[in-house]
This record gives C-alpha cells, structure tokens and sequence, in this order.
C-alpha cells in the first residue's frame, strides 16, 4: 500500500502545481490588460480591431499549448507508476 499511497501523493502534487502553472497566462493577461479571458468565445466578443482581441487570443493559445507539453511527461509517468504497481515494482523499471 506504500507505493500506491505516493503515486496518489504525487500525482497530487503535480495536479496543484499544474493549476497553478496552468492560471499564470491568465493572470497575466488580467494583470496587464485587465480583462479575463477564459475562451475563444469570450476573445470573439472583444473589438476585432483591438489589440485586446489578439492578446485573448494568444494567452488562450498558451494555455493550450501549455497542457498539451505538460500532459504527455504526466500520462507517461502514471503509466510508469500504474505498470510498476501492477508488476509489484518502482516506475516501472523492471527491478523489484
């Protein structure tokens, strides 16, 4: 039960940090603009001659972009850890 209890804790930690990492954009874009932008709707609002209109669209693109790096090393490490638990050994190295 230990090693599932730390593929739980860290897998944990990794969704905290990633929806911090995942709001930087955003914030920034509310910091210097002051707008919220949350989706291509809300960017198709703005004035299309604007240059809110192409920040909206550029910070909602860098989110995207953002989970797309990020999600391929998360999906590959838990599918270490669940093929070391299945195994009955570590990320799934192949030594008990």
């Amino acid at each position: 039960m230990g090693d599932l209890w730390r593929s739980v804790y860290l897998a944990i930690q990794d969704a905290i940090a990633l929806s911090i990492l995942l709001k930087l954009p955003t914030l920034i874009g509310r910091i210097i603009i002051g707008k919220n932008f949350s989706s291509f709707d809300v960017c198709l609002e703005e004035n299309p001659l604007g240059r809110s209109r192409y920040a909206c669209f550029i910070i909602i693109a860098s989110d995207f972009c953002l989970w797309i790096i990020l999600a391929g090393p998360i999906i590959g490490r838990f599918w270490a850890d669940l093929r070391g638990l299945k195994g009955g050994n570590r990320h799934g190295s192949g030594t008990p």
